[in-house]
C-alpha cells in the first residue's frame, strides 16, 4: 500500500513538473521539425535494416506499423516521402551532397528533442561552438542507428516467430494465433521501451544510470500504448483531419507526433522524480552544466545595462535641470 502512494505521488509531482515546462509548445516544435525531418530519417532507418532484409520488406514493415497508429491514408503518404526523398543519381558530388543533407534533415528532430530534455533535466549546454553542434549531430545520428538497430533485431526475431509459426500451425492452429498476438505485443513493449530509454539515456546533457531511464521508459510505453489506442479510436471516430481536404494526411502525422511527445515529456519527468526519490546522483557530463548558472549570469548582465541606463537618465536629468536654472 505504501508503495501504491508512493507510485501515486510521483505520477502527481511528475504531472506539475510537466505542466510547468510547457509541454504542448515544446510538442509544437518537436511535431514541425518531424515534418520535414521524417523521410531522411526514415530513409536511413531503411536503408540500415534493408540492407539485410532487403529495402521493400522493411518499407513494408515501418508502413503497417505506421498504419496501425494514424491510418493508412498518412502512412501510404509517409511511404511517399520515402519514395521521393531517396537518392537516384549517378552523379557522385549529387548523392555526396544529397545523403550530407539527409544526414543534417534526420537529425534536426532529434536536436530538437535533446534541447527539450536539457530543459526538462535543468541543464544547458555550457558554450555553443561549431564543434559542439557537430557532436550534437552525431549523437542524434547515433539515436538513428539505434532506431534502426532495433528494427533490425524486431525483423530478425519476426523471422524466427514466422519458422516457428509455419512449424506448429497445423497442429495447434488457436495456439498459433495467440501466440503470435502474444509475442508481437511483447516485441512492441520491449521495442518501443528501449527506443524511449535511449532517448532519456542519450540525449540530454547528464549523467544517468540505464536502470533510472529503463523505469521511466516502461511507464511511457505503457500511456504510448494506451495513448496509441485511444488515438486510433478518436481519430477513427471523428476524423479530425478531414476539413482539411488534401492536406489531412500531413494533418494526421503532426496531430500524431504532437501527441507522442506529450507523452514522452511526462514519461521524462518521471524518470525525474523517480531519480530525486531514489538519491540518484545525476550530473551534468563534461558539455553542460546547471541551468540555473547561464540564468545568474543573464541576471547579472542584466544589472549592469539597468545600472548603465540609470546613470544615462541621471545624467539627462542632472543636464535638464541645469538648462532650466540657467533659463530663469
Amino acid at each position: 500500500m505504501r508503495g501504491l502512494k508512493t507510485f501515486y505521488d510521483l505520477l502527481k509531482q511528475s504531472y506539475f513538473s510537466w505542466s510547468k515546462n510547457d509541454p504542448f509548445a515544446q510538442s509544437a516544435i518537436i511535431a514541425y521539425y518531424t515534418l520535414f525531418s521524417l523521410p531522411s530519417l526514415l530513409i536511413i532507418v531503411v536503408s540500415i535494416a534493408g540492407y539485410f532484409f532487403g529495402v521493400e520488406a522493411v518499407q513494408g514493415r515501418i508502413t503497417n506499423q505506421i498504419q496501425e497508429f494514424i491510418g493508412r491514408e498518412a502512412a501510404m503518404a509517409i511511404e511517399d516521402m520515402i519514395g521521393n526523398a531517396a537518392l537516384h543519381s549517378n552523379s557522385t558530388l549529387t548523392v555526396v551532397f544529397g545523403g550530407a543533407m539527409l544526414l543534417f534533415g534526420a537529425t534536426g528532430v532529434f536536436f530538437q528533442l535533446k534541447k527539450a530534455m536539457n530543459n526538462i533535466w535543468n541543464v544547458t549546454v555550457k558554450k555553443e561552438t561549431f564543434l559542439r553542434m557537430v557532436i550534437d549531430r552525431v549523437i542524434s545520428f547515433g539515436m538513428i542507428l539505434v532506431i534502426g538497430l532495433l528494427l533490425l533485431v524486431a525483423l530478425i526475431i519476426s523471422a524466427v516467430m514466422r519458422f516457428f509459426t509455419d512449424f506448429i500451425e497445423s497442429s495447434a492452429p488457436v495456439l498459433t494465433s495467440l501466440g503470435i498476438d502474444l509475442v508481437n505485443y511483447v516485441l512492441s513493449f520491449v521495442f518501443i521501451t528501449l527506443l524511449f530509454a535511449s532517448i532519456f539515456k542519450l540525449l540530454p546533457d547528464i549523467r544517468i544510470r540505464w536502470k533510472v531511464t529503463l523505469l521511466g521508459a516502461a511507464l511511457t510505453t505503457v500511456l504510448f500504448l494506451v495513448g496509441e489506442f485511444l488515438i486510433s479510436f478518436y481519430f477513427g471516430k471523428s476524423d479530425p483531419a478531414s476539413v482539411y481536404g488534401g492536406a489531412s494526411s500531413v494533418v494526421l502525422i503532426l496531430l500524431w507526433v504532437n501527441y507522442t511527445c506529450l507523452i514522452m515529456f511526462y514519461g521524462a519527468e518521471f524518470t525525474v522524480q523517480y531519480a530525486l526519490h531514489k538519491n540518484e546522483h545525476i550530473t551534468p557530463n563534461r558539455f553542460g552544466e546547471p541551468a540555473i548558472y547561464q540564468e545568474m549570469e543573464k541576471l547579472q548582465e542584466k544589472k549592469v545595462k539597468l545600472e548603465k541606463d540609470k546613470k544615462i537618465l541621471d545624467h539627462l536629468s542632472d543636464k535638464d535641470r541645469s538648462n532650466k536654472a540657467s533659463s530663469d
